[in-house]
């Protein structure tokens, strides 16, 4: 008698929980503070980045509903071009997840030293509790798929609540003056909105995550596009409402000097207290 497969362990819910939890880290914390320069025409950059990233959510909702294989970017140029064409696409993303782990780890150690300065004041500390960060995830993950699910799914929540705070809550305290004038960087519209493009963009990878695990994943055919797209508009929506209330509460040229701008706003907002 053959062994039964262990039953999928990813949901609608825990699938769409990975997308939003990817694509939601460092990148929407520490970005008001890199678009403060720019001022409100980053806001323009969001939905400039937000319209390409949709296009990209539905090539990957179309691809995990046709080829439901387990490995997402390398499963599908491996299939379409070979093994060498997989192996770079495989390698590329690789090294991405290596270079956005550390801008994560060192975003959510500056976070930290909001509760605990000593983080802040000491880089020795601060490299502690990134590298601390990192290992024990890693550890969730080498656990299993459930595991790591669950933990994604509690984190995302945990990650949601105070930006959906901020971005709502946030909405009564804007100043107007924050943003104007509309386009702080001296360039002409155009490219100050590409410019920022360039540096949103980075906050959309992650959208193609309900795809990696698809052997993993309920009903792959109808799950995996239905989280891609759900997790990328949801997180599209954090994004844009969080930096329209951060940029309307603190200035300009206070917020370009700040390493956690989530905080310093809920500080604003309600007199010392942070979320």
């Amino acid at each position: 008698m053959g062994t039964a497969a262990a039953p999928r362990a990813l949901g609608l819910w825990t699938s769409t929980a990975l997308v939003v939890g990817n694509m939601i880290g460092s990148g929407i914390f520490l970005l008001p503070a890199a678009l403060a320069v720019y001022g409100g025409i980053s806001i323009l950059g969001w939905l400039f980045t937000t319209a390409g990233a949709m296009m990209l959510a539905l090539v990957f909702a179309h691809l995990g509903r046709t080829t439901p294989q387990a490995g997402g970017l390398y499963a599908y140029t491996r299939n379409s071009f070979g093994d060498l064409p997989g192996f770079l696409v495989a390698w590329g993303y690789w090294i991405s997840i290596w270079c956005g782990n550390a801008a994560i780890a060192t975003g959510f150690a500056g976070y930290v030293g909001v509760f605990v300065p000593s983080v802040s004041r000491n880089p020795l500390l601060g490299g502690v509790t990134a590298a601390a960060a990192i290992w024990l995830l890693s550890w969730v993950n080498a656990r299993g798929v459930r595991q790591a699910g669950i933990l994604q799914l509690i984190t995302t929540v945990l990650k949601l609540l105070p930006l959906v705070a901020i971005g709502t809550l946030g909405l009564f305290f804007l100043k107007l003056r924050n943003f104007t004038p509309f386009n702080l960087s001296g360039m002409p519209a155009f490219p100050a909105i590409t410019a920022t493009a360039a540096l949103t963009l980075w906050a959309f990878l992650g959208l193609e995550s309900a795809t990696i695990p698809a052997d993993e994943v309920i009903d792959p055919q109808r799950t995996i596009p239905r989280a891609t797209m759900l997790g990328t508009v949801s997180a599209a929506v954090v994004y844009i409402l969080g930096t329209i209330a951060v940029m309307g509460i603190i200035p300009p040229a206070s917020l370009a000097r700040l390493t956690a701008p989530y905080a310093d706003a809920a500080s604003a907002m309600w007199g010392g207290c942070c979320i």
